[in-house]
């Protein structure tokens, strides 16, 4: 079995290739070229924990199993522990191929699969991303989204901790990548999505993060966060403007409170819900009489886990990446 570290995956990983591997794994989804995947969403209030486990297979010889764990051990004010692992099955043999630890492979994944949705579905000539969240993810949605749509010339970063957002900024202006982009901070979630041809969110709050009053016409909005029944990014007010692309149907009415609360509201009406995200990679997106925002909302399958996964670890082993262990040697 292999073993790849974090520094390991960070170094294997190219951005224009994790694009095209989450291109092709919405393709092969939306074509019902692979079963369906499993999710469970674990929760526990005492202690403060959350995992969620994600299980998917690509073709008949691999399977991929991902655990992604939250630990407060002091309470959800405080700092967290945040690890993530994914296991690569080779079901030809019965054994794990490779273990990866993939706290980066996570982030690369998840931005990875916002990019290709926006090189669909975001305007060619946009020049202003708003990105709402600090956390762990949010430096390679800047990066990614940066990539698909390299006349983005202004980053407008919402947060509710200052010292978060200072640390993301700082990540940003340090980017080689991202040297034209100037980095705006201290600007009201009202301006910065009036100001936004992208809206991306990748936070954990229950409720709405800006106006979707606010938000400029023509604008992509990418709800990558708070993917929980109960939690919601985006208000009433957006989702009423909205044609919405999903990742995936099966099962994202009962996933996404962005969806769900909406529904239930009657603020979305189920049949602006036009598509899934991979038929439309080509430009070919439905229209939504009456809507003048287009919104996908990202829960990340497992089939964007299993292909970059799968390239990732035959690119370790031609380069003779990582450690081997033989599981079957102590016997």
């Amino acid at each position: 079995m292999l073993v790849l570290a974090e520094a390991e995956v960070e170094r294997l990983i190219e951005v224009e290739e994790a694009i095209a591997a989450a291109a092709d794994a919405y393709r092969l989804h939306a074509a019902g070229a692979v079963p369906p995947p499993v999710r469970a969403d674990l929760r526990s209030e005492a202690p403060k924990v959350g995992c969620l486990l994600l299980a998917g297979l690509l073709g008949p010889d691999l399977l991929t199993v991902k655990s992604n764990v939250h630990v407060y051990p002091n309470g959800p004010a405080a700092p967290r522990f945040w690890g993530s692992l994914l296991t690569v099955w080779d079901l030809a043999t019965g054994l794990p191929r490779a273990l990866i630890s993939a706290r980066a492979f996570n982030d690369h994944r998840t931005a990875a699969g916002f990019a290709a949705a926006a090189r669909a579905l975001a305007s060619p000539d946009v020049t202003s991303l708003a990105l709402f969240g600090a956390g762990k993810t949010a430096p390679m949605t800047a990066l990614y989204l940066n990539a698909v749509r390299p006349s983005i010339r202004r980053l407008l970063l919402v947060g509710r901790s200052p010292d978060r957002v200072a640390a993301l900024a700082a990540w940003v202006r340090a980017c080689p990548h991202l040297s034209d982009v100037t980095v705006e901070t201290g600007w009201s979630p009202h301006e910065a999505v009036r100001e936004a041809g992208i809206v991306a969110t990748v936070t954990s709050s229950d409720e709405p993060v800006f106006p979707g009053a606010s938000a400029r016409p023509g604008a992509l909005v990418i709800l990558g966060g708070a993917n929980r029944p109960t939690a919601r990014e985006a208000d009433d007010d957006l989702m009423r403007r909205a044609r919405v692309i999903v990742d995936a149907r099966a099962g994202i009415l009962e996933k996404a409170g962005d969806l769900a609360r909406a529904l239930a509201s009657g603020a979305l009406d189920p049949a602006r819900i036009v598509a899934e995200i991979g038929p439309c990679l080509d430009g070919s997106v439905p229209e939504a009489p009456g809507t003048d925002v287009t919104v996908f909302k990202s829960m990340g399958l497992a089939v964007q886990d299993a292909v970059l996964a799968a390239r990732l670890v035959e690119k370790a082993e031609r380069a003779g990446v990582g450690v081997q262990v033989d599981l079957e040697g102590a016997r």
